[in-house]
């Protein structure tokens, strides 16, 4: 019984996210729930463990969170992504609209830029594409997805689900290494060559580009590509950050640190030198950090509250006991876990705390890799909360995007990449 009332209140407080309710409001609530029904003391279980774990991830990733925000916002103000967004996109050509929105999406991710702030950077341009070349809008979302979980999946970057499993696994951000770079650019062919059958069938249909009913974003240049910098001033300072990190060792503070060094320098001629609006975009990445770091700690302390509990201990034996391979063991308990929270991040730091202890049973790197794949699957079904934001802003229905495209693209193809990866491993006596 004890175990079924930590998986309803895991269900619990994924429903609640579904229906929009805050975070920090569900975690609490779904953490007295535990705390009555375990009869743990309220008071110091919300005061000390519940806050305890709340308080601890934000001081170990707040600094990280503004970091790679005022990186985003940077190359967003300067233009830099929007040139190196327009070159790629010119590169791929018209008829090729879905692999140059995933192309830049996979980039600026892979660089630190949140999917928020990523969407925000593409979705004009991809807009603008999609009309001219009488293509549907649902190709916006299937490039972008394919592109963010790329950029997710791939080792050697400061993404956020990365620098975590260095964290709870004493691993390295290079985790995984070529193997996980060849996985990816598996899912990758296979995730366009699925595109393009779809994108087949819809033109067949005669199914084109539609204007949405509230048109958020403008279809017209407000900027001349000539003022916008060279598409090169902005690849070099998401370059950076990757060398610091694999090549210098740095730690992930520093190389985004000097990631943001580079941008200023480098993009210098076409930042705003007035305080206010230096002050109000400073602001804005502040209040974009706040936002994401609070809702992670609201499920951090929840987490932490689900690992005081009698129950815990329970669940912690029944998954050691799960007779398999312990990648397969981690691939599908974070996979779960990560499809009840409706987000990847959460599936790592919910599921972490029990695989550390089947950890020394194969290869780290291999383990952190695997927890990476297994957090990107079903993060994606219907309830996780963004899936809904980048539908409305691209202006298309969820119910025509959701099965063909962002199912098959980030639950099915994704799952099928985290278990090429495990095989493979297995198979070479890698694990």
């Amino acid at each position: 019984m004890d175990i079924v009332i930590l998986v309803i209140a895991i269900l619990l407080i994924g429903v609640l996210c579904y229906k929009g309710v805050p975070t920090p409001i569900g975690g609490v609530a779904c953490s007295l729930i535990l705390l009555i029904y375990f009869r743990m003391d309220i008071y110091d279980g919300l005061l000390t463990t519940y806050m305890g774990g709340f308080v601890s991830f934000v001081q170990k990733w707040f600094l990280m969170f503004l970091i790679g925000a005022v990186f985003g916002k940077i190359m967003d103000i300067t233009g830099a992504a929007d040139s190196l967004a327009r070159m790629v996109l010119r590169v791929v050509g018209e008829k090729r609209i879905s692999l140059g929105i995933c192309i830049v999406s996979a980039l600026f991710i892979a660089s630190g830029i949140s999917v928020y702030i990523t969407l925000f950077i593409v979705l004009p341009l991809a807009i603008k594409m999609c009309r001219r070349a009488n293509l549907s809008r649902c190709f916006i979302i299937a490039g972008y997805s394919l592109g963010i979980n790329i950029g997710l999946s791939l080792p050697y970057v400061a993404v956020a689900n990365n620098v975590l499993c260095t964290d709870y696994f004493g691993t390295e951000v290079s985790s995984g290494g070529l193997l996980a770079i060849f996985c990816t650019a598996v899912y990758a062919v296979v995730g366009m060559l699925w595109i393009t059958y779809y994108e087949k069938r819809m033109k067949k249909k005669g199914i084109g580009y539609v204007p949405a009913e509230n048109e958020q974003v403008s279809l017209d240049d407000e900027v001349d590509p000539k003022d916008l910098p060279h598409w090169i001033l902005a690849v070099i300072p998401m370059i950076v950050p990757i060398i610091a990190l694999n090549a210098l060792k740095l730690q992930v503070e520093f190389a985004l640190i000097l990631g943001v060094a580079a941008s200023i320098i480098l993009l210098f001629k076409y930042l705003p030198h007035k305080w206010e609006p230096i002050k109000k975009h400073f602001v804005d990445s502040i209040n974009t950090t706040t936002a994401t770091v609070i809702n992670t700690s609201a499920i951090v302390g929840f987490g932490t509250i689900i690992t005081a509990t009698p129950g815990y201990e329970v669940a912690v034996e029944k998954i050691l006991g799960i007779n398999g391979h312990p990648l397969f063991v981690a691939l599908i308990s974070v996979t779960l876990i990560a499809g009840v929270a409706g987000a990847s991040s959460a599936g790592i730091v919910l599921a972490a705390p029990v695989l550390t202890q089947i950890l020394p049973l194969t290869n780290a790197a291999v383990f952190h890799r695997t927890v990476i794949y297994g957090s990107l699957g079903l993060d994606s079904l219907p309830h996780a909360g963004f899936l809904q934001t980048e539908c409305n802003l691209a202006g298309v229905k969820f119910k025509d995007v959701y099965l063909p495209i962002i199912f098959m693209e980030t639950v099915v193809m994704t799952l099928g990449m985290g278990l090429l990866y495990v095989l493979i491993n297995i198979a070479f006596g890698l694990a």
